[in-house]
């Protein structure tokens, strides 16, 4: 479950953004920080208005975790094909957003989770997860820690105040699935809180 966009822009549509994705925790950001998030984990949209811009920006260094929205016509920025070409409706932004969002490659060492399918880079051995487990696996990679009071109320949405053994059931699924694919990844638990490791 992604639910934090990173947006590199000049900062001018923030507020149709703002609108556009009011369901997602947006981080407005500079050109010039892209490199703070060439990782695996964060969704990230480049706005591109200005010819100039393309200069600032290593575009072969950019993973598929990087939507590039562009208003130029017939520009491939050195390869990448992840990117809309405007104008386009509102409704067609959106769109290919939340397909993006879909289909983001979430990675951490040696596993990989698009679609809700889990993989083993290292021996290509994978199984599926259901939502709610790909949710929870997708927050602690993202995270690297986190409550199981935060999962159970964010996630699972249960009130804290329920009893309940429905996260360590699900919690005890994705370790097994881990297992089933010889993944180094595991989940510590440590009272309240889950760490992420290799």
């Amino acid at each position: 479950m992604i639910n934090k966009i990173n947006i590199f822009s000049d900062k001018k549509i923030k507020f149709f953004f703002n609108d556009l994705l009011a369901d997602y925790e947006l981080f407005f950001m500079n050109y010039n920080e892209i490199e703070k998030v060439l990782d695996y984990t964060s969704a990230n949209i480049i706005l591109i208005n200005e010819l100039k811009i393309t200069e600032l920006i290593n575009f072969k260094d950019l993973n598929d975790n990087f939507l590039i929205l562009s208003t130029f016509k017939n520009t491939n920025f050195k390869g990448k094909n992840l990117f809309i070409k405007t104008p386009a409706t509102i409704n067609y932004i959106k769109a290919k957003i939340e397909n993006f969002l879909e289909n983001l490659k979430i990675q951490f060492h040696d596993i990989s989770i698009v679609n809700e399918k889990l993989t083993n880079k290292s021996n290509n051995s994978y199984c599926y997860l259901t939502k709610l487990e790909s949710d929870i696996l997708t927050h602690l990679i993202i995270e690297k820690e986190s409550t199981k009071k935060y999962i159970k109320e964010n996630i699972l949405k249960i009130k804290n105040t329920i009893q309940t053994n429905s996260l360590d059931s699900h919690l005890t699924r994705i370790r097994k699935k881990l297992n089933q694919i010889n993944a180094s990844v595991k989940i510590q638990s440590k009272s309240d809180k889950l760490l992420i490791k290799s």
